[in-house]
């Protein structure tokens, strides 16, 4: 499985800030009020982000060449694929944040509250995306001899 790239992340964002932008327009233009980012949703990134980084640590403790430390492959796969979908989802998430974020800003009223909510959710969006990263660098495998055994 590879790495993901950090080009790709960088292209979703792009498609996540067009989403945030056009939504908040569209509310806006018919007459509704701007989106404000809860801030439940930028504590509830933090913390999936620090999951999946615990749940990264386990496989790399497994990894390591002490007898005892076993650790189901099928379960390795899947939190690194767990890491690889929150980098993908932090990606777009900090692109539809920063959407909102640009669209309130340019608005000639602006509520007090939305601007530091909104702050808060690239923020949280971004710590969701390297947490994910690093997480998914604790599940690689050490490299292996060609006769199979371990380096």
């Amino acid at each position: 499985m590879k790495r993901t790239n950090l080009l790709f992340l960088l292209g979703l964002t792009p498609i996540g800030f067009g989403v945030g932008f056009g939504i908040d327009w569209a509310l806006v233009s018919r007459g509704g009020t701007a989106i404000p980012v809860p801030w439940t949703l930028s504590v509830s990134l933090v913390l999936m982000g620090v999951a999946v980084v615990a749940l990264g640590a386990r496989v790399r403790a497994a990894v390591k060449p002490v007898t005892g430390r076993r650790i189901d492959p099928i379960a390795a796969v899947t939190i690194v694929q767990l890491a690889k979908a929150s980098a993908v989802g932090g990606a777009l998430l900090c692109g539809a944040t920063t959407g909102l974020l640009a669209f309130v800003a340019t608005r000639p009223v602006v509520v007090d509250t939305v601007i530091p909510s909104n702050i808060g959710g690239v923020v949280a969006a971004l710590i969701l995306v390297v947490l994910a990263l690093v997480a998914e660098s604790m599940c690689v495998l050490p490299p292996q001899d060609p006769d199979g055994e371990p380096a």
